[in-house]
């Protein structure tokens, strides 16, 4: 077999696809893979497991005209290599990667969509219902098979009528649990030390790059709040920093700056993870968020939207809050400040639940779907 994996940027395919890709190629598959390079922003990720890559200028905007130049780059891609699938990714290298397949299509090439989180959803804009759902309830009679990744969206293909000859719902992309897991003692207070802090602080973990979606203006609010009643509490903030200006400012002008570490784009999130006492998420959608199940050995306190509710369950694991509501979630954060007991059960129950979002399981999920469509 030979396929085609496309994304919008390079980082997304190295992030969370060479598990899957390792195994295709185990299995005696070639993979090619197409995207944007964007390793100046997100260096060190290894792509050396796929045999040849494309460099195609994708935009994230369905309003550039380099979305065109893109799809005349991937139709001649497609149609010179005879790919047995075309497996597409993230909203606009999806798009384009299924328009520029539909002669493909007509050869027998099987074209695959994993909805990353579609961007109409409850409590979207009416403007992204408009622009968006139009475009994918379309593009979905060219499209052999679909996998969501959440159950809102699992549910809305259906509900909608969504053409897709295959619909399936896999458990995100995987992860490597092994990577995650709480730290104790010596080590737990070594690192600590070697970030400023003290056993006794109280550290939030936010991994996420600065922007809207994520919503970290919500945490410096719930961050007053805490601060307000315990001066020891702190939130690490792991991510790409290329828009966190305008959320630097605003953490400055409500006096929460001195109690939040902007940390930059790390290679090193299992140990900061670990170090922590509480992981957070103040997100306004998710996919299925990575941060959230890299919360292993952590309680969660984290927006009540699509995604974060796959992964917690309220009162069970964590607690989930109203978007935007920085009482509740300052409440949220100080039952478990409060309560060390109940945050170790949170812990425990997490542990038991992140096993089905596993590399593991989540491979073996793909590998059902690619012999479904019989492709190997």
């Amino acid at each position: 077999m030979k396929v085609l994996f496309v994304a919008t940027v390079r980082s997304h395919i190295g992030q969370f696809h060479m598990p899957f890709i390792k195994e295709l190629k185990s299995r005696g598959c070639q993979v090619h893979a197409a995207f944007k390079d964007n390793s100046a922003d997100k260096p060190g990720l290894d792509l050396s497991a796929v045999d040849k890559v494309y460099e195609v200028p994708f935009s994230r905007s369905p309003y550039s005209p380099d979305n065109i130049r893109a799809y005349k780059m991937l139709k001649k891609i497609i149609d010179e290599n005879n790919y047995d699938a075309v497996h597409c990714h993230t909203p606009m290298g999806a798009v384009v990667a299924r328009f520029a397949s539909i002669d493909a299509r007509k050869k027998e090439t099987k074209v695959i969509y994993t909805a990353h989180g579609f961007h109409f959803y409850k409590g979207a804009s009416k403007k992204n219902w408009l622009l968006f759902y139009p475009v994918e309830k379309y593009l979905s009679r060219y499209t052999d098979c679909l996998i969501t990744i959440n159950h809102e969206d699992y549910n809305l293909s259906f509900s909608n009528k969504f053409k897709a000859n295959k619909i399936f719902y896999v458990n995100g992309v995987g992860v490597d649990i092994s990577r995650f897991h709480s730290l104790g003692g010596e080590e737990k207070s070594s690192l600590r030390k070697q970030f400023g802090y003290k056993d006794d602080d109280f550290l939030l973990i936010y991994p996420a790059d600065f922007c809207e979606r994520k919503n970290q203006n919500m945490l410096f609010d719930t961050l007053k709040i805490l601060i307000n009643k315990h001066d020891n509490i702190y939130l690490l903030l792991p991510g790409l920093e290329s828009k966190a200006k305008p959320y630097i400012e605003y953490a400055k002008n409500i006096g929460v700056y001195d109690h939040i570490n902007i940390m930059g784009y790390r290679r090193d999130i299992e140990s900061l993870v670990g170090m922590c006492d509480l992981s957070v998420s103040s997100s306004r959608q998710e996919g299925l968020p990575i941060n959230l199940i890299e919360a292993i050995g952590n309680a969660i306190v984290a927006t009540d939207v699509r995604g974060n509710n796959d992964l917690v369950e309220n009162g069970v694991n964590g607690y989930l809050v109203e978007l935007d509501n920085c009482i509740d979630m300052a409440n949220a954060v100080l039952k478990l400040y409060d309560n060390p007991g109940l945050t170790e059960k949170f812990k425990l129950q997490n542990l038991d639940r992140v096993k089905s979002y596993s590399t593991e399981s989540v491979i073996k999920q793909m590998v059902d779907i690619y012999k479904d469509l019989d492709l190997i």
